[in-house]
């Protein structure tokens, strides 16, 4: 029989730091494979409890492509062996802004994929979900941020 007492423990190699307050969420995280699948399923968890259900699958979305841009194209920090990133997801009047921060002060580009190409897509899938997006610099890497408002179609 399960003790349903005992604290969940986390998948191996999942490592981050949470800080929520009403309508904001900080997390530092080691972004790895398991760590870009849980925070989407947080983010999931916190829009519900916000009462934008309707912004759930555009906010995992935009997520998982920024997480995974870190894990594919940010260098991790001297000592480490992956990138981390500061994820800050705050609740707005008419929806949601994210940013994902990394200590990479490369910008993200937008790839020309072929049409057999299984990656490079990623910032068209951001640029085309979110209704807004942008990268600004930060003294030791960038901020990739994204505003998700609600549309009268949802």
């Amino acid at each position: 029989m399960a003790d349903l007492l005992a604290p969940p423990t986390a998948p191996s190699g999942v490592r981050a730091t949470t800080h929520s307050t009403p309508g904001q969420l900080e997390m530092d995280l080691a972004v790895t494979p398991h760590a870009v699948s849980n925070v989407r399923t947080i983010v999931v968890a916190h829009l519900r409890l916000w009462g934008l259900t309707d912004l759930t699958d555009r906010a995992a979305l935009v997520m998982s492509e920024l997480l995974t841009n870190v894990l594919d194209h940010a260098r991790p920090l001297p000592g480490t062996r992956t990138a981390s990133a500061h994820i800050t997801l705050t609740r707005v009047p008419d929806g949601l802004f994210l940013c994902v921060r990394d200590h990479d002060p490369n910008p993200p580009r937008d790839a020309q994929a072929a049409t057999d190409d299984e990656h490079g897509r990623g910032l068209l899938l951001v640029m085309d979900s979110a209704d807004d997006y942008g990268v600004s610099p930060t003294s030791g890497g960038k901020d990739v941020w994204a505003t998700i408002l609600r549309r009268g179609d949802e």
